[in-house]
């Protein structure tokens, strides 16, 4: 049947209309729309405040110095890969901010979205990798189960939700839907959301703090 839509354009949009259809029903698009509203609303709530905190009357100078000018590129990188490869325990704004020390912030910001999109993979090979014993696939399942819960009722929807919004833990969202035995190849199409995270939240922060080469891009 897969073979078929491959090379079938009518049978691939057929099928695409189909789960069109069917998202409607299940009220797939209700669920984006509000959960977005109101994550930007919390996320603006917090952040915006923060960010002007930072940037007006705390000086945070000597930390973002020490992240900008003292840490060796390559650890960052590195850093960051196993972040959004595992458990994605480090924030990515203050990558986004580390974003600011190049003449080419968009640029770097746009690879950051590349590199996190590349460990988003890692962690779905991690979840197959998880799956393989069974032992550890049944406590992995318990640890994650509220993930796996809303991964298995909002499918595609729940990925891009997590992959554009901060305030989850998308590296183990990624594991979760593995471990759900979730298509990779559409988890690769709605996983590319991720990139373009990285670029907005980029954008917002760093014209916040005025990077003003940010558009620079060469």
């Amino acid at each position: 049947m897969m073979s078929d839509n491959k090379h079938n354009p009518k049978s691939f949009w057929t099928t695409l209309a189909r789960h069109h259809k069917k998202n409607r029903a299940k009220g797939v698009y209700g669920y984006m729309w509000w959960t977005a509203l109101k994550i930007v609303f919390i996320w603006f709530l917090i952040m915006v405040p923060v960010v002007l905190l930072l940037k007006y009357l705390i000086d945070l100078d000597p930390l973002f110095r020490y992240i900008t000018e003292d840490l060796p590129d390559f650890l960052v990188w590195i850093v960051f890969l196993v972040s959004e490869s595992t458990f994605g325990m480090i924030p990515p704004d203050f990558f986004v901010i580390w974003a600011g020390k190049f003449h080419s912030p968009l640029l770097i910001v746009t690879i950051l979205g590349i590199l996190s999109y590349t460990g988003g993979i890692f962690a779905y090979l991690i979840g197959h990798w998880l799956s393989t014993t069974p032992k550890i696939k049944a406590y992995s399942q318990r640890a994650l189960e509220k993930y796996i819960a809303l991964a298995r009722k909002w499918g595609g929807a729940f990925i891009i939700i997590s992959a554009l919004f901060p305030f989850s833990p998308y590296p183990l969202i990624v594991i979760a839907v593995s471990l759900l035995r979730y298509p990779l190849n559409l988890y690769l199409i709605f996983g590319i959301s991720r990139i373009l995270r990285f670029v907005v939240q980029g954008i917002f922060y760093l014209k916040i703090l005025n990077a003003g080469a940010f558009f620079n891009i060469f």
